[in-house]
């Protein structure tokens, strides 16, 4: 009884252990079904990420080449665009520049006459107190024996530099001197002129009258605001034109 009873259950023990062997090859074999599944899904997948790339890579070379593309097309255009307003300017400037030449031509020319007007018109008012002067002679109450007009000189300095003066009427004696500078119109800087620089240089150039008397004069058709006020403060005679006559105003003159 009890060697059957053993020899029952080692017959159900090898039953279950060769179907326990069963179930682990089942299991195994899932297991390796499974995973070749997994190897043909990442075989898949890369598959579609080669594709997704080598679709992308191209679109993008194709959008590059369109970019590429557009921007030759652009920059073409707008290179056309800047050569046609070079030219444009280049053009504008031309025609300016030969404007600026004409008008400054054209300047230059009414400037020649301005300028020769103005000399004319200071030669004829050199000229007209001058033939006023030299018929009387007289001057601040002096009589004068020798009145001229462009009375030029030269000295030189210790330094080596030549001093050039003209002096557009002089008046002289054995005692006296009166120097007159004549303008068109007598501003206040020439009459400043006349008592720092002229006098002292007429000095220096004729020698022979430094121990004189020297007594100024300013003359001219107008005057500007300060130019007699100037004059009259400084000692210098005022000579202007009134209709037809020559009015001097030569009672405050001091010696020079």
């Amino acid at each position: 009884m009890n060697k059957k009873k053993l020899s029952l259950n080692v017959e159900k023990g090898v039953l279950t252990t060769m179907k326990n062997i069963a179930d682990y090859n089942q299991d195994f074999a899932s297991v390796w079904a499974a995973m070749d599944r997994t190897d043909q899904l990442i075989a898949e997948s890369n598959a579609r990420m080669e594709k997704l790339n080598a679709e992308s890579k191209a679109r993008m070379d194709e959008l590059n080449a369109e970019s590429k593309a557009r921007m030759d097309e652009l920059n073409a255009e707008s290179k056309a665009r800047m050569d046609e307003l070079n030219a444009e300017t280049n053009k504008k400037i031309a025609a300016t520049t030969a404007n600026i030449d004409k008008y400054y031509a054209e300047f230059r020319e009414t400037r020649k006459e301005v300028n020769g007007m103005g000399k004319s018109y200071g030669m004829h008012a050199e000229s007209y107190f001058f033939e006023s002067l030299r018929k009387t002679k007289i001057f601040g109450g002096i009589t004068y024996n020798f009145v001229v007009d462009d009375y030029k000189g030269t000295h030189t300095l210790p330094n080596g530099e030549l001093l050039v003066g003209q002096f557009d009427i002089v008046m002289h004696n054995g005692d006296s001197v009166a120097i007159i500078e004549v303008k068109s119109k007598v501003q206040k800087e020439d009459v400043y002129d006349l008592i720092t620089r002229k006098v002292a240089h007429f000095k220096l150039m004729f020698p022979q009258y430094a121990d004189k008397k020297f007594y100024l004069g300013v003359a001219g058709f107008s005057y500007d605001k300060y130019a007699e006020e100037k004059a009259l403060n400084s000692g210098v005679g005022i000579l202007k034109l009134t209709g037809e006559n020559v009015e001097i105003q030569d009672r405050h003159l001091i010696v020079y």
